[in-house]
């Protein structure tokens, strides 16, 4: 070193790993994507049963006469005997459909964010901060819960319970219904009235999907670096496996009482609500707060497993694509 330099700082490392050889940051950022859909495919596919229960819970009205028969294995049994054991596949196609837009951006795109809200703070955020991550976290899911929001409103649909059987015969007549749904409400046939109707509950969708992957993510995230920090794991399957579970609990306690809103609000084809204000307000008065953890068992059984396969699973797909663990 030449008498007089001073030493050169040491750079910020991204979050991203360093594209490989022969491999541009654009194909690395396609398979972070890739990555997510995959892994989170694999976890609806496993929970389905458990997210359509919850989904039969939440809808049930809080009273006298459903409250004993409402437990999550009384309503899978009832379901089983009434509708058929593939009854708990409902909603299978438009659940992936789902995950590959929803959970690809909000889980694909989330180390992006990170970077990109580190480079604009232009240091007053710390790059190991709880801050950096909420704020990717609800950018990344803002989008991915507005875009999806279509696929999740007919996966609610078509698990949703119909005594005299379903209305869909199949995703895209679900799609199609759910559009005309909006031309017949609005006495026109306009593409608005189709849009407003599978764009219904998207201010639900948004912020359950926020509140979800805030803390879904950002626990996981916080958690697996505190873990490694104190070195008290190292990077590998435990660790994934153990930062997931905790967050899976987490995630389930916050976004309990926005889903079963959600889930009333999108299957509301009466329009008894004008929105999703008047949603809680009814619930309130007609079933109290508990009615907001409607199905919490059975949300934390279906999220929990979902949480923790989509993690693990998200994990081991980059360590294949040869991508640096999140």
């Amino acid at each position: 070193m030449v008498e007089g330099d001073k030493p050169k700082l040491t750079e910020r490392a991204p979050s991203l790993s360093p594209a490989l050889p022969g491999r541009t940051a654009n194909d690395q950022a396609g398979l972070i994507f890739a990555s997510a859909a995959l892994a989170n495919m694999l976890a609806s596919a496993v929970s389905n049963p458990l997210d359509i229960i919850k989904v039969r819970q939440q809808l049930r009205t809080q009273s006298a006469q459903l409250s004993s028969s409402n437990a999550f294995w009384t309503v899978g049994a009832q379901m089983a005997k009434s509708e058929g054991v593939l009854s708990l596949m409902n909603g299978l196609t438009a659940s992936m459909m789902r995950e590959i837009v929803y959970s690809g951006i909000r889980m694909g795109t989330y180390e992006y964010f990170k970077d990109a809200i580190l480079d604009v703070s232009a240091g007053s955020l710390s790059k190991d901060g709880l801050t950096l991550k909420v704020f990717a976290a609800t950018v990344a899911a803002t989008l991915g819960s507005a875009v999806a929001n279509p696929t999740d409103l007919v996966k609610v649909r078509m698990q949703a319970h119909y005594p005299e059987g379903s209305p869909y015969r199949n995703t895209r007549h679900a799609f199609a219904t759910v559009w005309r749904e909006g031309a017949t409400s609005t006495g026109t046939s306009t593409p608005a009235g189709g849009l407003r109707s599978i764009y219904r509950g998207v201010d639900a969708t948004t912020a359950r999907g926020v509140v979800l992957s805030v803390s879904q993510i950002c626990s996981y995230d916080q958690i697996k670096q505190t873990l490694k920090q104190k070195r008290l794991m190292e990077e590998g399957f435990p660790l994934h496996f153990t930062a997931s579970m905790f967050a899976g609990f987490i995630c389930s306690v916050t976004s309990n009482p926005v889903d079963v809103v959600k889930v009333r609000v999108m299957n509301d084809k009466e329009r008894r609500y004008q929105g999703v204000s008047d949603c809680v307000k009814q619930m309130l008065q007609k079933e109290g707060p508990k009615a907001f953890y409607k199905g919490f068992g059975m949300c934390w059984a279906r999220l929990g497993t979902h949480t923790i396969l989509s993690f693990v699973a998200f994990e081991r797909l980059r360590s294949l694509f040869g991508i640096a663990p999140m």
